[in-house]
């Protein structure tokens, strides 16, 4: 069985979700973590039956559809923090509240699978054109405080790491039953 990863809630606990993603990715390359996920989302979803995908692995958990969604939100909201401190001089920017956004109406599960694959292909590129030597520009998030394009970076990095663990454990779930 696959250990699950366990971060705090962002909106109940803002602070300890930032560390607890900050540590999780600790030396890793985010910008290689971030461009990996897609591929490993498609490796691991891409052939599943939909049914498979679709389903929660438990009651009150996402199904891999739903966390597949909620990156693509992620995707849309970094995107444009991202763009904001890349543009501005220390933007402020607003938390959402994911939970709320999840069952927003989608694509059907295919076509979502493909439009974020183009969506992180656009935030990848965008990402990696921009040197590590400004990576130290700054924004402040309206739950978490200031931080470094780095660190938002790093914090997406350890999300994806987190959320494809989900994903391999509700395939697992699903396919072992």
């Amino acid at each position: 069985m696959i250990e699950p990863i366990e971060i705090p809630d962002a909106t109940a606990e803002p602070a300890k979700y930032k560390q607890a993603l900050l540590d999780l990715i600790g030396d890793k390359d985010p910008l290689e973590a971030i461009s990996n996920t897609a591929p490993e989302a498609r490796r691991l979803l891409g052939e599943l039956p939909l049914d498979v995908v679709t389903a929660a692995p438990e009651p009150g958990e996402w199904s891999a559809a739903e966390i597949i969604a909620h990156i693509f939100d992620v995707d849309i909201v970094y995107g444009f923090r991202w763009r904001l401190v890349l543009t501005e001089e220390n933007p402020v920017y607003p938390g959402y509240d994911e939970k709320r956004w999840t069952p927003l109406p989608r694509l059907p599960f295919p076509q979502l699978l493909t439009a974020w694959e183009g969506l992180r292909a656009s935030n990848v590129v965008l990402i990696s054109s921009f040197p590590r030597d400004q990576w130290h520009r700054t924004g402040v998030h309206g739950e978490q405080g200031p931080e470094t394009f780095d660190e938002m970076v790093r914090k997406v990095a350890a999300h994806d790491i987190a959320h494809l663990n989900q994903i391999e454990r509700a395939v697992e779930t699903l396919t072992t039953r």
